[in-house]
């Protein structure tokens, strides 16, 4: 008589492993690996030529640089806090419109994605110009003498910025906004609280999470933007985006130019990490 020997368990392979449905995810992985990790670990090879952070260490000891880095940022804040400035009232419109008045809002919010962004800031040197609409009609309503210098300053590139990142400020603040109701500011005000007084202790801080996105989105944006400060603005309103195209189209100093673009992806990424961090903070003291 023989014995039957045990089934032996095959242990189960790497695949196996993963969650079910997860095989879906790979395509998009690989597209990330091939078309970002790989492209950005060449970037950050050709930033450090023979392992060497000489280009790092000029960055960071010449005055031009950070200079350029600073206007950046400085560029980057007031832009983000017209922006969400803007968008708060328009997303407030939205969240409390009728059918027809959302979809007008609506429409006129996305119109400007059907047009290209060099379109849009090449409008704004013909509204800017000293014989542009803006100044044409202070001049006609006499509030000035003679035409305001809007264009090659620093005005004219905060204006085509806030105009390119309105809607990116406007639908998270919507999507938080329209989801707040209403009637909370009705009990506020059946219990004795003026209208600013309910929107500032009961509104406000319901919007904050929309706030805070529409903060990030416009902020992370506006430090890489390159087309309208090039066409609005002055060498002296020069952006880090701009300083990085320089190096690679006009100085052919590619391993600096590699390295101006880690610099810009490491300081959005800080970005990134403060935001977060205060939002953190945010909800930590809303459930306290």
């Amino acid at each position: 008589m023989t014995l039957s020997s045990p089934a032996i368990r095959r242990s189960p392979t790497l695949l196996e492993r993963l969650p079910r449905g997860s095989a879906l995810l790979l395509p998009a992985l690989l597209f990330l690996l091939l078309f970002y990790v790989y492209p950005l670990a060449q970037l950050i090879g050709a930033s450090l030529p023979g392992g060497s952070g000489k280009n790092y260490a000029l960055i960071f000891s010449r005055p031009v640089f950070l200079r350029v880095i600073a206007e950046t940022f400085r560029v980057s804040l007031v832009v983000m806090a017209v922006t969400v400035l803007v968008a708060f009232p328009y997303a407030y419109a939205m969240a409390n419109a009728g059918r027809r008045a959302l979809l007008f809002l609506t429409i006129a919010l996305l119109i400007p994605f059907w047009v290209s962004l060099l379109l849009r800031s090449f409008s704004w040197i013909v509204l800017l110009q000293n014989t542009g609409l803006v100044n044409q009609m202070l001049l006609g309503l006499g509030l000035i003498e003679k035409p305001l210098k809007l264009i090659r300053t620093e005005t004219g590139v905060i204006l085509g910025m806030v105009h390119v990142l309105l809607p990116y400020a406007v639908l998270p603040l919507y999507s938080v906004m329209k989801k707040i109701d209403m009637r909370l500011m009705e009990a506020s005000s059946i219990c004795g609280a003026s209208w600013f007084h309910g929107f500032r202790r009961v509104y406000l801080p319901m919007a904050l999470p929309g706030v805070l996105a529409a903060a990030i989105l416009t902020f992370t944006l506006a430090l890489g933007f390159y087309i309208t400060p090039a066409l609005l603005g002055s060498p002296r309103d020069m952006m880090i985006a701009q300083m990085i195209a320089g190096q690679f189209s006009e100085q052919l100093n590619f391993g600096l130019g590699a390295a101006l673009a880690v610099v810009l992806m490491a300081l959005t990424a800080l970005a990134f990490a403060v935001f977060g961090l205060g939002r953190m903070l945010l909800s930590r003291r809303a459930a306290a």
